[in-house]
């Protein structure tokens, strides 16, 4: 929780000092794919991972230099769990609101186009979590979906192709890095250790100028 707060402080403090320098602004949405393919535990003979992919909807507010976006995910795949020369493996579903800032630098190609390379962090709240259609569970018998919860580091590039005067359309092909979260750390002992989670997002919405 205390990430999100700051993340979203920082929003205001960026989308504050960018109405006060006169930058362009201007709002929209769209659907976004997405995915995580690594992280996880593993150690001697013991893993844990659980990739997964799938898809929602975001909205944004842009300030020229500046991106910030919520979206809404849910996604799925397998969770794997191998130990002692064995191997299960589950299907596992997970829902989240994602938060976001990025920093972005705007190299117009045209009247109609322009080009932008982005970096910066989203923090994913993970909304709910479940294993063979059960909540997970921590050991406390309590719902674990926050444990899910983490904070990804991206960077990548987007592009902006005006279609009117007043509305565009906007591409994202952004590749992330995601730290270890609680689930992983209550994990990792001895030579247990957290894998960092990597994967894609991919974004397309349209836009509108004030």
């Amino acid at each position: 929780m205390k990430k999100v707060i700051s993340i979203m402080t920082v929003a205001v403090v960026v989308t504050t000092a960018a109405w006060a320098q006169g930058f362009a602004l201007s709002a929209g949405g769209g659907g976004l794919l997405a995915g995580d393919f690594t992280g996880g535990v593993k150690g001697d003979g013991y893993s844990v991972t659980y990739p997964y992919f799938g898809g929602g909807g975001f909205a944004y507010f842009d300030a020229t230099y500046a991106e910030v976006s919520v979206g809404f995910f849910v996604g799925g795949g397998d969770m794997v769990m191998k130990g002692g020369g064995t191997e299960e493996k589950k299907p596992w579903t997970l829902s989240s609101l994602n938060l976001g800032l990025l920093g972005k630098y705007p190299i117009a190609l045209s009247d109609a186009l322009t080009l932008f390379p982005a970096v910066g962090i989203e923090y994913q709240v993970v909304l709910s979590a479940k294993v063979d259609g059960e909540t997970v569970k921590n050991k406390g018998g309590d719902d674990a979906a926050g444990d899910f919860s983490a904070l990804w580091i991206k960077a990548g590039v987007g592009l902006d192709v005006q279609l009117t005067s007043k509305l565009y359309f906007r591409g994202e092909a952004l590749f992330g890095v995601r730290l270890a979260n609680k689930f992983e750390k209550d994990r990792a002992e001895g030579d247990i250790k957290t894998k960092l989670g990597l994967g894609p997002t991919v974004k397309l919405g349209v836009g509108y100028k004030f």
